[in-house]
């Protein structure tokens, strides 16, 4: 006859290879977790954003356009009318130092009497650093206009 031997306790390596692998896990789902969070506030900040890319980017140094939508947001408010046409690819775009930009256009607008006044502008502007499309960010050196 056989003997039969009651089972015996597992060693205590076995217990303790056990509870590593537990901590092992939740470490993994804690990091997991924290890029998940990064992952939903890189999407947040990009969907706040509006969809510019150069949000993101690093080489954010303004070009002619981005001097010229800033040039308007300083030439509207010097004229009276209401509606205001800007020569959007008829402007003329010189940088006279690192961050110093002269924009030459004109504006198209109509007076009370139904009249269309072309005036011609010349703005100098310092860029401050920042993202380029806000106002804030530049400083408006000079500013010439004459009516036709």
């Amino acid at each position: 006859m056989e003997k039969i031997y009651p089972k015996s306790k597992p060693p205590q390596s076995y217990l303790k290879d056990k509870q590593h692998k537990r901590k092992t896990a939740m470490a993994g789902v804690w990091i997991l977790v924290v890029i998940g969070i990064i992952f939903i506030m890189v999407i947040v900040k990009f969907a706040t954003s509006g969809g510019r890319s150069d949000t993101f980017s690093f080489n954010s140094f303004p070009g002619s356009d981005d001097a010229y939508q800033v040039a308007k947001q300083y030439v509207s408010p010097t004229l009276r009318s209401g509606k205001l046409v800007f020569a959007e690819d008829h402007y003329q775009f010189a940088k006279k130092s690192d961050s110093v930009f002269v924009i030459k256009s004109y504006v198209t607008s109509v007076d009370e009497k139904g009249e269309k006044i072309k005036t011609n502008f010349q703005i100098t502007l310092k860029y401050n650093g920042g993202p380029k499309a806000v106002q804030d960010n530049w400083t408006m050196v000079d500013l010439k206009s004459d009516s036709n």
